[in-house]
């Protein structure tokens, strides 16, 4: 066990017990989603990062944006690269779109693991549409307001988001564009637009089919806008009947979008793979496209590889071997080969050991998120469980760092 980083209580009890932070983290913050099938997702005691671990997944998280966006990169000038993916053909337009116009602004988020030699390991990065706002920017802020007064909030992504918007939208509209039918969508775009408009600057909620081009503008309603902020997959928009104004509005630079659809190569996995193949960057596991590993490898190595669906999200289709029986892994392993050899990317990514962190709960694994904006470090969303797979239903703490001893 790595001893120098812990949860720390604050006091001696549940914190958000008190009816007043309670209400601030649903209405302040708009945590909404704080239960998930009747337990609590999120908590206030704070994961505390000694300065040497805090320094190192700074480096880690930035390393990984610039190495597995560098290997992306190479799809939007080789179309055999690019084939790799498997997007269809809205997603390219759009990627192409941004890439051609400059429109390359990014936030993004790097999932490091912390293995057992006290070294992070990312094991994947959310390039396209990073979540986790209301909490980075919630949880700490309420840490404090129940008692815990040590260490150092470094978490500021909320901050550098709404001024990069306020810089891309030059004086006019941000248009926030939502999966209309998710609660917990609507909750970063809502706090996003209170911090928009709290700034002067003009914010409208909207699903993503709604901004069309009139008279060369992309206007919602009416009301041109100059920023997009995208809270929804690229892949999930192929098929709008508006893909062709976006690219348009795009590639006349009337809009500028974050996150660019031109790092949709880096939201996929398989970056992870072309990335690790090229130069083997000390932060990312051994990974791989799935098919360039041998089913016997995969199936008698159960313990040893974690078998992923490249644009899988949420910890969705992501298949751990350790947590899998024999009788089990197989037929994973055989259905996931399926799917590639249909053309669908998967990668066969090396199992993480990870090194157990104390807690008010007993000893969790904690993954933690580094938001990096622009290719610099923003913040932390971090999450525990208690075996090696997150997903949802982990839960969300504040991150501080504590101050170097001179």
């Amino acid at each position: 066990m790595n001893a120098s980083i812990a949860v720390v209580p604050v006091g001696s009890g549940d914190p958000l017990s008190d009816p007043s932070l309670a209400r601030d983290l649903t209405q302040r913050f708009l945590v909404w989603d704080a239960f998930v099938a009747g337990h609590r997702r999120v908590d206030v005691h704070p994961l505390v990062l000694p300065p040497d671990l805090h320094e190192a997944a700074v480096s880690a998280a930035e390393e990984v944006v610039r190495v597995v966006g560098g290997a992306a990169a190479r799809a939007h000038d080789d179309p055999a690269e690019r084939a790799r993916y498997g997007f269809d053909e809205d997603v390219l337009r759009l990627a192409a779109a941004s890439y051609a116009a400059g429109d390359r602004s990014s936030l993004m988020r790097v999932d490091l693991l912390l293995d057992t030699s006290g070294r992070w390991q990312a094991c994947e990065i959310n390039a396209d549409c990073p979540g986790g706002h209301n909490e980075a920017l919630g949880l700490p802020r309420l840490a404090r307001a129940a008692g815990f007064l040590s260490g150092r909030d470094p978490t500021h992504v909320v901050e550098r988001l709404v001024a990069r918007l306020r810089v891309l939208a030059d004086g006019g509209a941000v248009a926030l564009l939502h999966a209309t039918g998710y609660a917990e969508d609507l909750q970063v775009c809502a706090l996003i637009a209170r911090e928009l408009e709290n700034a002067g600057t003009r914010a409208i909620l909207a699903p993503p089919t709604a901004p069309r081009l009139r008279d060369g503008d992309l206007c919602i309603r009416g009301e041109p806008v100059r920023a997009l902020y995208r809270y929804f997959p690229t892949e999930w928009m192929s098929g709008q009947r508006n893909v062709g104004d976006l690219v348009r509005a795009i590639e006349t630079q009337r809009v500028r979008t974050l996150t660019s659809p031109a790092h949709i190569f880096a939201q996929s996995k398989l970056a992870f793979a072309r990335a690790w193949e090229a130069s083997q960057p000390p932060s990312i596991p051994e990974t791989h496209a799935l098919l360039d590993i041998e089913r016997r490898e995969l199936v008698e190595d159960r313990a040893g590889w974690v078998v992923k669906r490249a644009m899988g999200r949420v910890g969705d289709e992501v298949f751990v071997g350790t947590l899998f029986g024999e009788l089990e892994w197989g037929p994973i392993v055989d259905q996931s080969r399926a799917l590639a050899t249909e053309g669908e990317a998967w990668i066969a990514q090396r199992f993480i050991p990870q090194s157990p962190v104390p807690t008010p709960w007993g000893d969790r694994l904690v993954t933690l998120g580094v938001y990096v904006a622009e290719g610099h470090f923003a913040g932390y969303f971090a999450r525990l469980s208690p075996h090696s797979h997150v997903s949802h239903d982990a839960l969300c703490v504040p991150v501080f760092a504590a101050a170097r001893v001179p």
